[in-house]
């Protein structure tokens, strides 16, 4: 009790979930899809007058412009991805996957028995979908993804300490049609002056974080 005062009790929860069959982290067979849709920007009133952007073009710059550097550096660190359009797992129904008592996160998976294939009519191993990346300040994971949450009303921000960046991903199996790694993330920079370079980076942290967290996550 006493350690709960000194630094505070939150809930504890599990960020990630692996299938007992991943035992091996894709490398040069790894496709990406689900970029296109995913990333959304909150405030965009605010980044657009922090970094001098129209605010009518401030979601669609802003957004393209983070996605790119994600991209880039996925690339990085793995040579060989794919870009497979979002075409090909939107079509697939939105469902829900537990990753915690009270943590979900929902997406669009490809039903059992349904392979998803490129734009050359190949079928990829393994495919990264990415559900949501979701750029703002001050923001946490919890307030998405935590249902005892998510209704809540949130207090107008007059001020911000961290540019936040919230994304939730799935390795899918797709020889197999199975998840066999989910995790939702969080990435925190703090704010001292907003640039074009701070979304650069915060949106290339992301992508290190899921390279981190699909090596971490095989199952021994």
């Amino acid at each position: 009790m006493v350690a709960c005062i000194l630094t505070g009790c939150g809930p504890s929860y599990h960020w990630s979930k692996a299938h007992p069959l991943y035992r091996q982290v894709p490398y040069s067979t790894l496709s990406i899809t689900g970029t296109s849709n995913a990333f959304i920007l909150t405030r965009s009133k605010w980044f657009a007058k922090k970094l001098e952007v129209a605010p009518e073009s401030a979601q669609v710059q802003l957004t393209s412009f983070s996605r790119q550097a994600f991209l880039d550096e996925m690339k990085r660190a793995y040579p060989a991805l794919q870009e497979i359009p979002d075409t090909a797992v939107l079509k697939f129904p939105e469902e829900s996957q537990k990753l915690d008592d009270k943590i979900f996160i929902k997406g669009h998976f490809p039903e059992q028995g349904v392979s998803v294939k490129d734009a050359q009519g190949n079928i990829p191993p393994y495919i990264l979908i990415v559900h949501e990346f979701i750029i703002g300040t001050d923001i946490n994971r919890e307030v998405f993804y935590d249902y005892d949450l998510i209704r809540q009303e949130s207090a107008e921000k007059k001020t911000s300490k961290n540019l936040s960046v919230i994304l939730s991903y799935t390795l899918w199996d797709n020889e197999n049609q199975r998840p066999l790694f989910s995790a939702v993330d969080e990435i925190q920079r703090p704010i001292v002056k907003l640039t074009m370079e701070d979304l650069r980076t915060v949106a290339a942290e992301a992508a290190k974080k899921i390279r981190i967290n699909l090596y971490e996550g095989v199952q021994k």
